[in-house]
């Protein structure tokens, strides 16, 4: 989701490249982004003796909620984005989770806007919502996209079944594009964004709603 150090052998340096959120965010919001700061899970930590004035610790991901918030406080960030996979087509899953992460949110005062993230089941299945965004990017009509791409599932280890990551790896195979987060991107950057919140309801229809009034 977040951005990937590149190393450009022409000039010698690292550069930084967006994943698929970051175009969501910068289409999602009314006003211009200036900057976005991706952070991953393992950078959300804490010292014990700081982590003493929390307990007891919000369950789940309410965890890692709460200290992003502190660092987005602390680092006097205009917003934070708290994204994670629901990792599950029931919706009751996903409203588990929105709500631990919402917990942690609120466990940390301070003027500063909170929005979760959470696609159903995954986030490929966000990247599967749109054929016009694969036909923009692979310049093939797909049709194997899946009508309620929140609703697919399957086994992990089944490259046959309709796990999300499953189902996206196929579909790059017959759109001839690569399964990688540059692909990803591409996609992103081309999907409308209402028809993801039409073909995405549960997940995707309510975080872009609360990102386009952020």
């Amino acid at each position: 989701m977040g951005r990937r150090d590149i190393w450009d052998r022409a000039h010698h340096i690292y550069r930084q490249e967006d994943g698929w959120l970051q175009p969501l965010i910068r289409r999602g919001m009314a006003t211009e982004i200036n900057h976005i700061e991706p952070r991953s899970r393992s950078e959300l930590t804490i010292l014990p003796k700081a982590g003493k004035a929390y307990r007891p610790w919000p369950g789940g991901h309410g965890d890692k909620a709460l200290i992003a918030k502190l660092q987005a406080v602390a680092g006097e960030y205009d917003m934070l984005l708290f994204m994670v996979d629901a990792d599950s087509n029931v919706p009751a899953d996903f409203a588990k989770i929105l709500a631990e992460i919402r917990n942690g949110f609120a466990r940390i005062e301070g003027d500063i806007r909170c929005i979760a993230c959470v696609p159903m089941a995954a986030s490929e299945s966000w990247m599967m919502a749109d054929p016009a965004a694969w036909l923009a990017v692979s310049g093939q009509q797909i049709d194997e996209l899946p009508p309620k791409p929140e609703e697919v599932w399957g086994h992990r280890d089944d490259p046959d079944g309709n796990r999300p990551h499953r189902l996206f790896a196929r579909i790059c195979d017959r759109a001839e594009l690569p399964d990688n987060p540059d692909t990803r991107r591409r996609i992103a950057e081309q999907i409308d964004l209402d028809v993801l919140s039409a073909s995405c309801p549960v997940s995707a229809a309510p975080f872009l709603a609360e990102l386009a009034v952020a």
